[in-house]
């Protein structure tokens, strides 16, 4: 019997199993580089906005410090339900709510905010890449930073080796299977997962959801040259999670902008 494939956006039918494809990701380690940020360029801060918090494990953690308000933000509706659950099983005090980075709105101003995890490699046009800049000026704070980090054309290129026909079955709920690939001409890379709801009897998948992600793939360069058409001045670029400048060879540069 042949199954439909439902064609779902990013990070819907990815929601609930999120976390377990993701399992090899240092989430703490992520949010420690985070805090040692913004220690070293705004250590005053108070109030955190996360942008594209997925299911809130680094807003979660960065909770755990105890020195921040954090507002955490998606645009999907689906994982902020994850968020909210994982919040609602700490007591966590951090505000989740759904909002797409791509209109930003808030009538609160914000000490820090964060776009982390290659996010911003999703704006696959500069027009967007320069809206964001400007709507997340609109709600700094006098001396506020903006911190997000993205992938370069030598990560994708390694990447592919690892991630393309990543299969894995979860418990008797779920099979999913990643294929990537990365088109160094156009620089975009596209990770397709297709994801099989499971019978509780008889391993027959009922449900196969598939969802298609493009990220366009940035050097150090072009991404500078965006930001000199900003009113942000870029107070580091760093490689990968450490304090040191950003190189030709770097992986991810985590940008920090005043």
């Amino acid at each position: 019997m042949s199954i439909d494939t439902k064609i779902n956006p990013p990070y819907s039918s990815l929601a609930d199993i999120y976390d377990i494809v993701m399992s090899d990701v240092d989430y703490e380690t992520w949010a420690d580089y985070i805090d040692e940020i913004i220690i070293t360029h705004n250590p005053e801060a108070n109030h955190l906005l996360e942008l594209a918090c997925g299911t809130g494990t680094i807003a979660l953690s960065l909770e755990e410090l105890d020195c921040y308000d954090i507002t955490a933000t998606d645009g999907s509706s689906d994982m902020i339900r994850v968020a909210k659950k994982k919040g609602a099983s700490v007591n966590s005090k951090i505000h989740f709510e759904v909002m797409d980075f791509n209109n930003i709105k808030s009538n609160k101003s914000y000490d820090v905010v964060y776009l982390i995890f290659d996010s911003i490699n999703y704006l696959k046009e500069e027009e967007l890449i320069l809206k964001l800049h400007q709507d997340v000026k609109n709600i700094l704070a006098p001396n506020g930073i903006f911190i997000y980090d993205f992938t370069t054309p030598r990560n994708s290129r390694k990447a592919v080796k690892y991630l393309d026909n990543d299969t894995h079955t979860i418990g008797n709920k779920y099979r999913y299977q990643r294929e990537s690939s990365y088109d160094a001409k156009n620089q975009i890379h596209t990770n397709v997962f297709q994801i099989e709801q499971l019978k509780q009897t008889g391993n027959i998948g009922t449900d196969l959801f598939k969802e298609i992600h493009k990220q366009k793939i940035y050097s150090q360069d072009y991404m500078c040259s965006i930001i000199e058409k900003t009113e942000f001045t870029i107070l580091e670029a760093y490689d990968g999670f450490q304090l040191l400048p950003a190189h030709k060879n770097s992986l991810r540069i985590t940008m920090v902008l005043q």
